[in-house]
């Protein structure tokens, strides 16, 4: 029983980016999990679970694959009018425990999502199926998904948008966006950072934008493992975890 009390005392002194790398773990556990796997799911519960215990009203909205099968989306929402929006794939590609790609996102996003609990106005969502590579689509399909479940009013409230894809690997922490200029969630994180324009549209963030909704994407660059084998747990680093969790939290409550 004291050890139990010690842990849970340890668990509440951890620091976001301890806390965000302990889930990191706990998800690559879960080995590769492809969209519309059973390993997808697993984590999609995971964060079901822990959404549930921060107060937030979940939903699991599901949509089919183009090669057959199905993949969802986990959303997380706070009362009133959405005002920001954090994001997080939960899938990864075959042949690899993505702990950066993206488990570190998930983590992060965790820890964001507990932190702005009970707030009004946010919107907390792990993303299926980001992976075009696996699911031979053109578009992020968890995203695009997740856009058309947004009313026109809802679309027009969001202050704030980001995706969190990569964060815990890297030397270099920036902001992205299809645009050439950063757009307004961009600007917000851009004290923490410096932009990096994404011409390819390589994250969720992309589906958002073309919707309407300016959004960006945090990303630690560059990781040699990116889809690899070596992606594995003991490469994301605390630190890299907490700058992108203190830019994200930052640009979060401005926008609230």
């Amino acid at each position: 029983m004291l050890g139990a009390v010690v842990a849970a005392a340890l668990a509440l002194a951890a620091s976001p980016g301890t806390a965000a790398k302990q889930t990191v773990a706990e998800i690559t556990a879960f080995r590769a999990r492809p969209a519309g796997s059973a390993a997808e799911r697993r984590v999609q519960g995971l964060v079901s679970r822990r959404l549930e215990s921060f107060g937030y009203t979940v939903t699991s909205e599901a949509f089919a694959l183009p090669r057959g099968g199905n993949s969802r989306n986990v959303v997380g929402t706070s009362a009133g009018v959405p005002r920001v929006v954090v994001l997080a794939h939960a899938d990864g590609v075959r042949g690899t425990s993505a702990a950066n790609d993206n488990a570190s996102g998930v983590a992060v996003l965790l820890e964001l999502a507990h932190a702005l609990r009970g707030r009004p106005g946010v919107v907390v969502a792990a993303l299926g199926a980001e992976e075009r590579i696996e699911t031979g689509s053109r578009y992020h399909l968890g995203s695009a998904a997740f856009v058309r479940s947004l009313s026109g009013s809802e679309r027009r409230a969001i202050r704030f948008a980001v995706s969190l894809d990569m964060v815990g690997v890297g030397t270099r922490l920036r902001v992205r966006g299809i645009e050439a200029r950063p757009n307004r969630s961009a600007r917000l994180l851009i004290p923490a950072t410096s932009y990096l324009r994404d011409r390819l549209g390589q994250s969720d963030h992309a589906e958002l934008t073309r919707a309407g909704i300016p959004a960006a994407w945090l990303q630690w660059r560059e990781d040699r493992c990116w889809h690899g084998s070596c992606d594995t747990v003991a490469r994301v680093r605390v630190a890299n975890l907490q700058a992108a969790y203190d830019a994200t939290f930052a640009a979060a409550k401005a926008a609230l």
